[in-house]
């Protein structure tokens, strides 16, 4: 019988809506669930979130042993985004928790739950699962679940029942979202309400999801403030420069168009570096930061053959290393070699099957990535002079 799965947006996984019966909807997912476990095809009446956790994380995973209490007491202490979002999360959810009979489960990044909030009874049965303080909870560790899922996803996701990895987890419904840091781009939490998955409602998932955004704007705001404070506090010099703070997001700047965040191959250190979109800059710390002003130091681009290739990019006498697959290589052999340039069409050599320009764009794109200004577009050139090393 196909499970009763009314839809939902793509951006909120719910389980499932209003006025489905989760006991009736537990017993149906149940055989999908046990054709899994067994091996057999995942059944296309699971829903595609819980799919692609299933294929992630095969199996019913394995077990997260607590951290000794001096570990957990340290990364709750290191955790500066937490510090600043517990109270916010708290306020947010506590109170439906309570009311719903879940409990509040907050992580770091890594997937390690760092506070466990709620009515003492769940709390208790949430116990007897390993669902506690210390604990890891990435798909990784423990199969499908609330926590992990929304972590590997980078979305708010509702894990009801038989949809977990493991058995003793089919009680449960979880609800979850990722808190994602707008300052590095990195995770920097997830937040859930766990309970019985008899509390499962879709209410549940945008009241988290909501609580999750705000959380990052917060986090935002508060990067913000941090930027107004690093202009206010470093003297801006005449002529062109770029200022940053030491996650790279840029202060203030002259002379350059600049993104939020710049991408530095290797990341910045004092002296020459090189720097994707400005090309050679000469870095200086500050407090909390990092100047950077144009240089008129030769840029050399150095590819180094072996079994191994590599480009060198040289500023001056600082050097940045940058591993090269064996396409990549073969790329910029041709671009050393056609100083005029090339487009899609005439990288097309490069590949022994036939390709089309999208994919010769998308591979070009990623080298880009690599070499940050090193390779103009519309024609495909380097920008700088090429040597090739013995």
């Amino acid at each position: 019988m196909t499970p009763v799965r009314p839809p939902s947006a793509p951006s909120l996984q719910a389980a499932l809506g209003a006025g489905v019966d989760p006991l009736g909807y537990a017993r149906q997912l149940l055989p999908l669930h046990r054709s899994w476990t067994e091996g057999a095809r995942i059944q296309r009446e699971v829903r595609p979130v819980i799919a692609r956790s299933w294929e992630r994380a095969p199996g019913r995973g394995g077990e997260s042993r607590p951290l000794p209490s001096s570990e957990l007491a340290a990364l709750r202490r290191e955790n500066s985004e937490l510090s600043i979002l517990g109270e916010l999360l708290s306020d947010r959810l506590l109170p439906m928790a309570g009311q719903a009979e879940n409990q509040l489960v907050i992580t770091d990044g890594e997937g390690y739950i760092l506070s466990v909030l709620g009515p003492r009874a769940v709390r208790r049965q949430s116990d007897g699962i390993g669902f506690v303080a210390g604990a890891r909870w990435r798909e990784a560790d423990v199969g499908t679940n609330g926590i992990g899922t929304a972590m590997a996803e980078r979305i708010p996701v509702q894990v009801f029942g038989p949809e977990h990895a493991r058995e003793e987890q089919h009680a449960w419904v979880c609800t979850s979202a990722p808190i994602v840091n707008p300052a590095t781009g990195m995770l920097a939490a997830t937040v859930t309400l766990a309970g019985s998955f008899r509390t499962a409602h879709p209410h549940t998932l945008a009241l988290v999801s909501a609580t999750a955004r705000e959380a990052e704007g917060e986090l935002l705001r508060l990067h913000q403030l941090k930027l107004n404070e690093l202009r206010g506090a470093v003297d801006q010099p005449a002529g062109g420069y770029v200022l940053v703070d030491e996650q790279y997001a840029v202060a203030a700047s002259r002379g350059f168009d600049c993104p939020a965040r710049l991408s530095v191959i290797g990341g910045l250190h004092e002296g020459s570096v090189w720097v994707r979109g400005l090309g050679a800059m000469r870095a200086a710390p500050v407090p909390g930061g990092w100047m950077l002003r144009p240089v008129a130091e030769q840029t050399v681009l150095e590819l180094c053959p072996g079994p191994l290739p590599r480009a060198v990019i040289w500023v001056g006498s600082e050097r940045t290393e940058v591993p090269l697959n064996s396409r990549h290589w073969r790329i910029l052999q041709l671009l050393a070699r056609r100083e005029q340039g090339v487009d899609a069409a005439g990288l097309r050599e490069l590949w022994s099957e036939p390709v089309t320009p999208v994919t010769v764009r998308a591979e070009v794109s990623r080298l880009r990535a690599k070499l940050g200004g090193i390779i103009a577009a519309r024609p495909y050139r380097l920008t700088v002079p090429v040597v090739f090393s013995e």
